[in-house]
């Protein structure tokens, strides 16, 4: 008799949505006390991309570069990302740690794009590009690239990580007429997602 009674009240209520998860507690750096611990991610696949040729894949040295004088073989760079299960309920955010045996041609920008499938085989033609996300001023060989403009919020910023099992393609592609940024990616260096 109770329960009937109940039943229309409870049904008369608005749907409860349940929260979103939390994202996993910040572990504590160390060395930085009011700071969180940062792992990162290295690319799973690089290509080297040549506007007007062949796509190579695993090269000694990423490139980005763009010359009046290359023949239209200007080059740009992909990256595959694969986001491990530790990702879950964390903050990612691309970073590009300028490693100090890099070449960077003054002022170097390079614009910075998501692609629609990651490009990850060779030979092949094509890049895949997608969605620009910002622009980043390179700076100088030993530093961190910094945003001079983000046009989404994806990456470009701290945001929630992809699911884990994404596999991603990201493009650095030169800004300019003239303009070349060379180096090796490795721990620390190079083109990276970041999680917290």
């Amino acid at each position: 008799m109770i329960t009937a009674a109940i039943l229309p009240l409870l049904l008369a209520l608005p749907a409860l949505a349940l929260p979103a998860p939390e994202p996993a507690p910040c572990k504590r750096d160390p060395l930085n006390p009011r700071g969180c611990l940062t792992f990162e991610l290295q690319p799973t696949s690089i290509v080297v991309h040549d506007v007007w040729g062949q796509n190579i894949c695993n090269p000694g040295t990423c490139k980005v570069t763009k010359s009046p004088t290359s023949g239209g073989h200007d080059m740009t760079t992909m990256f595959t990302f694969t986001y491990p299960a530790a990702v879950a309920n964390r903050q990612c955010w691309l970073e590009f740690a300028v490693p100090t045996s890099a070449t960077v041609s003054a002022g170097a920008k390079v614009d910075v794009f998501r692609q629609w499938q990651p490009v990850s085989t060779c030979p092949s033609q094509g890049n895949n590009r997608d969605v620009q996300l910002g622009r980043m001023v390179v700076g100088a060989a030993g530093g961190r690239a910094t945003w001079e403009a983000t046009y989404n919020t994806y990456l470009t910023a701290k945001g929630p990580c992809a699911a884990p099992g994404t596999v991603e393609g990201i493009e650095i592609v030169g800004v300019g007429d003239l303009e070349e940024v060379l180096w090796q990616q490795g721990a620390g260096v190079g083109v990276k997602v970041v999680y917290a």
